[in-house]
């Protein structure tokens, strides 16, 4: 049995474990992939900070250069 096989045959599988074990079983295949093909996944939890973050820069809620130099001056960083 080659690779491909073992594989369709692991997927068929995939079914008879409890939903947890799919889930996990389906996000190792897309992490191996991703790290194959340079492509990552976000999360919910980090579209929704990358979100919040956008908003920030849209309503100019960041630090300037200055304060955050001054910030790594201050606690000598």
């Amino acid at each position: 049995m080659n690779a491909r096989e073992k594989i369709e045959a692991l997927i068929d599988q995939d079914s008879e474990l409890p939903d947890y074990a799919q889930t996990e079983f389906v996000e190792i295949l897309l992490d191996m992939r991703a790290q194959q093909f340079g492509i990552y996944h976000l999360d919910d939890d980090e579209r929704e900070a990358l979100s919040r973050s956008a908003e920030d820069v849209r309503q100019g809620r960041f630090a300037s250069d200055t304060e955050v130099a001054a910030t790594f001056n201050r606690y000598g960083a």
